[in-house]
């Protein structure tokens, strides 16, 4: 059963009804990152078959290489095409920050007080970008996996804000005067959180399972299906960006980072205490991140 018929057994409210139609009337992904996804799980892509792709649209050339060539990666000579970028990164890297790029302009709106997308997707990107620093700590293997699950590990608020702007305006209000977790009152309100939005929209947008699996379970780890390391180590990017007020999540908790992720990640205090030092030379990366993922 999928998250939304698990949703829609019950007899939805009104609201959850507006939720699950404005989900179904969203633009899908792109042609182009579509048929990205499709090539890199192909083993006999090449890397100019991902650089004909990428090349039909102009704008998302313009900022994967703004992306390549930013602090994040530091490489000491510039990367001039697509090309080079996935001979130097990988397929799987480049696909990542093209399907980031993709989905925050899809999101690009700079929304209220309440709810501020840029802040949003400055939270979001700092999760993915200290999600990544953690993975390759402990040698995740596919640590550009960390930074797109971490980037989009939120996008259910994005689609609550959409849909019902002025209440959920309202659940962010109550959130941060409660000093309750957003998901808590976004249940009390909606009989939904963000991660089971979320995760529909992750199914409309077929992306690949282990990422619906993070934007589903990232709150608590123990609960993931499909790659619990991953869905851990996005919780700890999460945990990280709470701790270092990265942008806004939505409300003012600080969760504590879950037994389940430090058993998964084998982490120890001394480790975590690391990765919160370690977390401050990241943020240059996270602040050209984000503007290399917004179109200029």
């Amino acid at each position: 059963m999928t998250p939304q018929e698990n949703i829609e057994t019950a007899e939805p409210s009104g609201e959850l009804k507006i939720i699950l139609n404005g989900i179904s009337q969203l633009p899908t992904l792109p042609e182009v990152v579509n048929r990205i996804l499709a090539l890199v799980e192909n083993p006999k892509t090449c890397a100019e078959d991902v650089n004909r792709i990428i090349r039909l649209d102009q704008s998302l050339t313009a900022r994967v290489l703004k992306i390549v060539n930013s602090s994040f990666y530091g490489f000491p000579r510039q990367v001039s095409t697509v090309t080079q970028a996935v001979v130097i990164l990988g397929f799987n890297a480049v696909k990542s920050l093209a399907l980031s790029a993709s989905v925050v302009n899809l999101f690009k709106n700079e929304g209220t007080e309440e709810f501020d997308v840029r802040k949003f997707w400055e939270h979001s990107i700092c999760s993915g970008v200290f999600a990544n620093m953690a993975g390759r700590r402990i040698n995740y293997p596919l640590p550009e996996e960390c930074l797109i699950a971490g980037i989009l590990h939120g996008i259910g608020k994005l689609v609550l804000d959409q849909y019902l702007h002025d209440r959920y305006g309202e659940a962010i209000r109550r959130a941060k005067k409660e000093k309750k977790t957003l998901m808590s009152i976004e249940h009390d309100m909606f009989g939904v959180d963000h991660c089971q939005v979320g995760v529909i929209l992750a199914e409309k947008w077929k992306l690949p399972v282990h990422l619906a699996d993070a934007i589903r379970f990232y709150p608590a780890p123990g609960g993931a299906t499909v790659n619990p390391t991953l869905v851990s180590l996005v919780h700890l990017g999460d945990y990280i960006a709470r701790k270092k007020r990265c942008g806004n999540p939505g409300d003012l908790v600080i969760p504590r980072l879950s037994d389940d992720a430090k058993r998964i990640l084998k982490l120890t205090q001394p480790d975590i205490d690391q990765m919160l030092v370690a977390a401050d030379d990241e943020f240059d990366k996270a602040d050209d991140l984000l503007d290399g993922l917004h179109e200029s």
